[in-house]
């Protein structure tokens, strides 16, 4: 009883309908409305039968009774959506996504979890077919567009607002991108950034050990993209695009020391050494591309080896109040590291390294690795 107020806010924004129009109906004062809603107090009783007939719920329902035993069944969908994105299985997510709203059409995170698959379903050519013909990114605005307009809560708010800022200028919005990216707060007034200047003690040295894992990530994705990404590597050398890769590789390297096992440091460095590989491709250094592409191995078979660890302390100083869990990685693709790494060697750079017996072996170490 002492949420009706949040209820009753919840259904009215649903619902389009101003405290005003409530009150008429209620014949009260949009100030009681308004009282009920922020907690200062509680409808009378005799008034309940006629607030869940104009909200079309029962009783029940605007009393929350049964917000226990929903929370409950929600977890269990939240906890399965989770490992069909462990598991890379974007299908799979969307089918359960849509399932959940049909038995919660207004529940806005599960509107978000179905965006959010829609969205990251395109690992290959064939999803990116697949997600266009089906029109994935269309159906995602939509669902982002609607969480707009009527969610109140500013974390899943803003996540709507980041996939748009993301697929808008696919549609020709770059505009409307701009305008609500401009209307984000900036980088020094994220959660991330406040907490750390809240807390004191070890609370806050395990936030700003936090922050510096997150910014060692996000930094060497940066330097990545400027070595790969056709937009930012106008004017590079292939030799400057190497450096950054290589620098990309040993920010981890020095932040991680210790901890080569940590699936995000193999994810990424296993990229790094492939996308070196070809680019030496380019050179033609066949000793170096293969060099390379050893090392994106190592890291392919390690981030493979601990997929189903649980969670793990870091040992590096700089990381020593964390602790990483591969249980917690989500990806789109529902291949191992080691299959990505060999459906890569397919790709035409490599064709001058057919006649290499250390390329074949390595061709044959991740066959027989994927086929165990």
């Amino acid at each position: 009883m002492l949420k009706i107020g949040e209820k009753i806010k919840e259904l009215r924004k649903a619902q389009d309908v101003t405290q005003e129009k409530l009150a008429d109906y209620l014949n009260i004062s949009y100030q009681a409305v308004s009282k009920w809603e922020n907690g200062l107090a509680l409808p009378d009783i005799t008034l309940l039968p006629k607030l869940a007939n104009f909200f079309g719920v029962s009783t029940d329902e605007l009393l929350d009774l049964k917000a226990s035993e929903n929370e409950i069944e929600l977890r269990k969908y939240e906890k399965e959506y989770h490992e069909l994105g462990r598991k890379g299985k974007i299908l799979e997510k969307i089918e359960l996504s849509r399932k959940v709203l049909d038995l919660y059409p207004r529940n806005y995170q599960w509107m978000l979890n179905l965006a959010y698959g829609l969205v990251s379903y395109g690992a290959t050519s064939e999803q990116q077919k697949y997600r266009k013909e089906h029109k994935f990114v269309e159906e995602a605005i939509s669902l982002c567009e609607r969480i707009l307009e009527d969610c109140t809560v500013d974390s899943i708010r803003h996540s709507a607002i980041q996939i748009l800022c993301y697929e808008y200028p696919k549609m020709n919005k770059k505009e409307a991108a701009i305008k609500l990216a401009e209307d984000m707060p900036n980088m020094l007034i994220c959660k991330e950034m406040l907490l750390s200047h809240i807390y004191s003690g070890t609370e806050r040295l395990k936030q700003e050990q936090n922050n510096l894992r997150f910014m060692l990530h996000f930094c060497s994705s940066i330097l990545y993209l400027m070595a790969c990404d056709k937009d930012l590597r106008q004017g590079l050398t292939v030799d400057q695009r190497i450096k950054m890769l290589d620098t990309a590789i040993n920010l981890n390297k020095t932040m991680l020391y210790d901890d080569e096992n940590e699936n995000l440091y193999n994810n990424q460095l296993s990229l790094y050494y492939l996308m070196i590989a070809k680019l030496y491709c380019q050179k033609n250094e066949s000793n170096m591309v293969i060099t390379n592409l050893l090392l994106s191995e190592k890291c392919a078979i390690n981030y493979d080896n601990v997929s189903n660890l649980g969670e793990q302390n870091y040992n590096s100083i700089y990381f020593s109040k964390l602790t990483w869990n591969p249980q917690n990685i989500s990806t789109n693709s529902d291949k191992t590291l080691c299959e990505e790494l060999l459906l890569n060697l397919n790709d035409n750079c490599f064709e001058f390294l057919k006649d290499s017996k250390e390329f074949q072996k390595l061709i044959n170490r991740l066959k027989n690795n994927c086929s165990n």
